[in-house]
């Protein structure tokens, strides 16, 4: 089994959109690199996937009570005086490409895996929405009930219009062997505010993260989301001694094009809040 396999499962087949969206290839593996590069297929228009992407770009900024908000204010008070006040979707475009590539990365590693891994949906809790927030770009949990134990999965993400080798290096020492989930009591404590999670929150709250990093059971994964060259740049300058990082290239024709379509598309759908 390909290392890529081993770490984060196999590329998702249709009707799952990401393999409708991309075909893949697992580059073969070396001490120093485990790639595997996605690319747009043409089974996928491009307003399905716009559409798909806005719906996520609003999973991950808006929680339910804020989107039934919208929907009971809007005909009150109209979407630019009301929205405007809860606005969680950026208006700045750094932190517009960086929010979207985190969510992409997080959709495909839920995807892949195949596994119903325990999350939360970072950016609802930002303080300001036009401002990077701090700490890991991606923090997930696979829990075993059974055997009381965790597997951790970290993923670092990065949006450049286009692809150089300083990003790949960039990535690949942001996911070094000595990198430790920063994230993981933000995740125990946004669990433990709802009596729906609390008690996986208590369970997770066992776990200590320099002993769960110790054992080795942290799955780390990067994504670079870049124009189509993107893959040669990786497989060209990709260096890593840690052997349980997957590294993805996501290549495609205008990077910068699709985010501003999708963050318009977010738009358009939250100020008709009843068709979200």
């Amino acid at each position: 089994m390909p290392r890529q396999e081993d770490l984060i499962g196999t590329h998702p087949t249709p009707p799952n959109i990401f393999g409708k969206w991309l075909a893949s290839t697992d580059h073969p593996e070396t001490d120093s690199q485990c790639h595997r590069s996605l690319s747009p297929t043409p089974d996928l228009s491009e307003d399905e996937l716009i559409d798909w992407l806005a719906d996520k770009i609003i999973l991950h900024h808006y929680n339910d009570n804020k989107v039934e908000r919208l929907k009971n204010k809007y005909g009150q008070l109209g979407f630019a005086e009301y929205a405007e006040n809860i606005r969680m979707i950026p208006n700045v475009d750094k932190v517009r490409k960086g929010n979207m590539t985190e969510i992409i990365l997080c959709e495909y590693v839920l995807s892949s895996t195949n596994k119903p891994l325990i999350k939360t949906f970072r950016f609802r809790y930002s303080t300001n929405v036009d401002q990077s927030m701090k700490g890991d770009d991606v923090l997930m949990v696979d829990y075993d009930n059974e055997a009381n134990d965790i597997e951790v999965y970290l993923g670092e993400a990065k949006f450049r219009q286009t692809p150089t080798p300083q990003v790949v290096k960039d990535i690949a020492k942001a996911l070094s062997t000595d990198t430790k989930p920063l994230s993981f009591t933000f995740l125990v404590d946004r669990l433990l505010e709802s009596d729906a999670t609390a008690e996986m929150g208590n369970r997770l709250d066992q776990f200590v993260v320099e002993t769960v990093k110790q054992q080795g059971r942290i799955t780390y994964s990067g994504l670079l989301l870049s124009k189509e060259p993107c893959a040669t740049t990786v497989q060209n300058h990709l260096d890593s001694d840690n052997q349980k990082l997957v590294f993805l290239s996501l290549g495609v024709a205008d990077p910068t094009d699709l985010m501003n379509k999708v963050f318009t598309k977010a738009e358009e759908k939250l100020a008709n809040p009843d068709q979200i």
